[in-house]
């Protein structure tokens, strides 16, 4: 019983790493965030509230819908593209343009 838990834990937390992993290299590669900028910095506080994965931002809960809506697996460029025209913080800017002006758009800016 002892190794199925640490057998559990171990697959889930890889399996975390390599979503996050999956989802920032297609977020910097959608975007072309450089390491050093505003938005390269936030890492994992592009969707959630803290930088360890916790639970999601607006944004991330704005492209989980959307990922869920497309019925797919992994976040895709398209995947983020839909939620462009959103403003998912609600600061008056969407999430397109604050990606542009290097802000997050999760957080009210």
């Amino acid at each position: 019983m002892k190794r199925l838990i640490i057998f559990a834990t171990v697959t889930g937390l890889a399996a975390v790493a390599m979503a996050t992993g999956a989802f920032l290299k297609t977020f910097n590669d959608t975007y072309k965030v450089k390491p050093d900028s505003t938005l390269g910095k936030a890492k994992c506080m592009i969707c959630h509230t803290k930088a360890s994965g916790g639970a999601f931002n607006a944004f991330g809960k704005d492209v989980y819908a959307a990922l869920k809506e497309s019925g797919g697996k992994k976040v895709t460029a398209e995947i983020l593209k839909k939620v462009e025209g959103k403003d998912s913080d609600g600061d008056g800017m969407k999430n397109g343009e604050e990606i542009k002006k290097d802000r997050n758009p999760g957080v009210k800016n």
